[in-house]
């Protein structure tokens, strides 16, 4: 789970896994690590880990930084199946561009929409089978207080979970042409990353933990692109 902070994270992670809770922290910082277990459907339970909440894929602070090498796969420890991304539905052009990061990233996403009752205070209708067609990927309204939308997005989750949807052949920017040998070299020695995963392996492999040989190789990518 990641998103924004204050989308609604906690309250629909509460939502899903109820008392089965744990609380820790990640490996090498004292950033909170909460997760917990969900039964999806009668075939699925799951591990929910929430992610420290941020604003995009650009971190400064440590949290930020756990949660970006999570969606990066860059964790030893973790390497999450599905993203749930978290988005508050009031605050929509701010929550989409966090979005469009991830989505480009090519991992499995479901977004759960948040907040769509302060939304209508405001006056926001959101057409959310549209916003789903416009993103590529399941978007599920929530209301984790009220229990609204839960059975529901454990069913997509679950159907996601089977069924991986195959990543949107589009990216929101033309990520390869910013930088399209490095990041040709990038995916040669890291099989089945995106092109803006690349990109992201480019700027800060060495806060990643790879094998010197592979660093070497993105380094002098880096060199030869500039």
């Amino acid at each position: 789970m990641v998103g924004n902070p204050n989308c609604g994270k906690s309250s629909l992670f509460n939502s899903l896994t109820g008392l089965n809770q744990k609380v820790g922290n990640f490996p090498g910082v004292t950033v909170d690590k909460k997760t917990g277990t969900a039964v999806l459907d009668e075939d699925i339970a799951s591990t929910i880990i929430d992610l420290p909440g941020t604003y995009s894929l650009y971190p400064r602070r440590d949290d930020e930084w756990v949660a970006y090498r999570v969606l990066l796969h860059a964790d030893e420890h973790i390497k999450p199946e599905i993203i749930l991304l978290i988005a508050d539905a009031s605050n929509l052009k701010r929550n989409l561009l966090f979005c469009s990061q991830v989505i480009d990233l090519k991992h499995p996403v479901v977004i759960a929409l948040t907040m769509m009752d302060l939304a209508r205070k405001k006056g926001i209708e959101i057409d959310v089978a549209g916003l789903s067609t416009e993103l590529g990927v399941p978007v599920i309204p929530v209301n984790p207080r009220k229990n609204k939308g839960i059975h529901e997005l454990k069913k997509v989750l679950a159907q996601t979970a089977k069924h991986h949807q195959p990543p949107l052949n589009r990216d929101f920017i033309d990520n390869h042409a910013l930088a399209a040998g490095a990041i040709e070299k990038v995916k040669h020695i890291l099989p089945g990353i995106s092109d803006y995963e690349g990109i992201h392996y480019l700027i800060n492999h060495e806060n990643f933990r790879l094998p010197d040989v592979v660093n070497e190789v993105i380094e002098k990518a880096e060199v030869d692109n500039l």
